[in-house]
């Protein structure tokens, strides 16, 4: 199955960490990365260098655009997840990226994802 990367696995990417690079590079492909978690990852950049860097990357991979339907289940997941789990906005969009896809979130976030229900998650081991 096609996989969805989070921010976590694309900042440890983003910093040159040879462990995650030799994981992704492992993946199957295609796998592709959210519009939330791309603004996430510009948000964060370092410099204008870092964010033009960033910016080829993310150009180069499919993006999982938001739209009407992803929102609505991300709020869903928000009704049922943020109160008794801890649920966050921006995970509940990728969540909700992930099972409208159908793909695989790959996260080293689980405390915050594994409860969902019918969303797969492989979690790196670097």
């Amino acid at each position: 199955m096609a996989c969805l990367l989070d921010s976590g696995v694309l900042i440890d990417i983003s910093r040159g960490r040879t462990a995650s690079i030799d994981y992704v590079d492992m993946l199957p492909e295609p796998w592709a990365i959210s519009q939330v978690t791309a603004m996430e990852l510009l948000v964060g950049a370092r410099d204008k260098r870092e964010v033009a860097y960033l910016d080829a990357f993310l150009s180069s991979h499919p993006i999982v655009r938001l739209s009407e339907s992803l929102g609505k289940r991300a709020y869903r997941l928000l009704m049922d997840y943020s109160k008794s789990h801890g649920l966050h906005v921006f995970d509940s969009v990728v969540a909700a990226a992930a099972l409208e896809q159908g793909l695989t979130l790959v996260t080293r976030n689980k405390r915050h994802l594994a409860m969902i229900d019918g969303l797969i998650l492989q979690v790196p081991d670097y």
